[in-house]
């Protein structure tokens, strides 16, 4: 009598194998998930550092004259770009002593911060000087705020628990 594993053996274990696989690569998934929103929230205090620092140089936050007393920055892309500009010594109007505040390693060719799933940092920036920023639905006491919408556009569900903000 040969000796040997039957069919039924073996799809059996061919079952499990799989069961086990899909139940290892979520737990990948979420372990990966967290790992790039620590890296966002590292990043987004590596930015809120750099606009203190700039702050402290200059005596102005890292934004064009035309926003300068103006009511609060809105989270732009646009301002959020030419902030960036600014901290990493792009911008020499603004900032003249060339002075670096901050090197993104992860930056598009334009010059955008990108978080780790590939979208732009948005930046508020307190330009009216009253010591609060307003973004979105929060009033925060603070004259710099950042946010990370990388994993609520990357879900395509849109759920606020994905937005990360650097405040939290």
């Amino acid at each position: 009598m040969k000796r040997g594993f039957t069919l039924i053996e073996m799809l059996v274990v061919i079952v499990i194998l799989g069961i086990l696989i899909g139940l290892g690569s979520k737990g990948f998934r979420a372990a990966k998930i967290n790992a790039k929103r620590a890296q966002a929230r590292v990043e987004m205090s590596s930015i809120e550092t750099a606009v203190k620092a700039y702050q402290s140089k200059y005596g102005k936050l890292p934004a064009s004259d035309s926003y300068q007393g103006r009511s609060d920055t809105p989270d732009s892309e646009t301002l959020s770009r030419d902030t960036i500009a600014i901290l990493s010594a792009q911008n020499e109007d603004e900032n003249p002593a060339e002075m670096v505040f901050l090197q993104p390693q992860d930056s598009a060719t334009d010059g955008t911060f990108l978080d780790p799933w590939g979208t732009q940092y948005l930046i508020v920036l307190d330009t009216d000087y009253d010591g609060q920023v307003q973004i979105r639905n929060h009033t925060l006491r603070r004259n710099v705020a950042v946010i990370s919408t990388g994993l609520y556009y990357l879900n395509n569900d849109y759920d606020a628990d994905d937005l990360i903000f650097s405040w939290e």
